[in-house]
């Protein structure tokens, strides 16, 4: 599948308060031996970037160790050595890894998304319009720091919609 029919279904499984706030991309520089990069946008801003070339330079492999692959991966950071306030370790994840996860989003329901042990696939789900908001709620505390961002990201935009929805008053004459 080409990555404009990919983006495209993922982003139209985006639930409706984050729809056009939040977008995906990926890019191929044919020049400089295949290196690819993927990105996550919410309000203009980039806020997550995945690259091979960190992924290789970081970790020394290009796929995470939860990513479904034959090819040489890298293990999970430990919560530990995590940088205070930062979502994700440099080359924590590769682009790679972003596609195959949305891939493997396409497959299985938004429920099973936040079940799996891959962070990538947990924020897909936690993003998905089929999931509740409890759920969502619940995620705000999960272990990885990009997952709780974007559930709270999501809660957010939740709340700023519910205000938005003003119910018509009625006047009696």
């Amino acid at each position: 599948m080409q990555w404009s029919k990919l983006k495209k279904r993922i982003e139209e499984n985006f639930a409706d308060s984050i729809k056009g706030r939040i977008e995906i991309f990926t890019i191929a520089y044919r020049r400089q031996d295949e290196i690819a990069r993927s990105w996550v946008v919410i309000d203009g801003n980039q806020e997550v970037n995945f690259t091979e070339f960190d992924s290789w330079w970081e970790q020394g492999a290009y796929f995470h160790e939860l990513t479904p692959t034959d090819c040489l991966t890298h293990k999970a950071v430990n919560d530990a050595e995590r940088t205070k306030g930062s979502l994700y370790e440099p080359g924590e994840f590769s682009s790679y890894d972003f596609k195959i996860m949305c891939f493997e989003s396409l497959n299985i329901s938004a429920h099973d998304c936040i079940k799996s042990e891959h962070p990538l696939l947990r924020v897909i789900g936690v993003l998905h319009r089929k999931l509740g908001k409890s759920k969502v709620k619940e995620m705000q505390e999960d272990s990885h720091p990009m997952v709780a961002y974007f559930a709270k990201f999501r809660m957010q935009a939740e709340a700023a919609n519910k205000k938005i929805q003003v119910t018509p008053t009625v006047h009696l004459i």
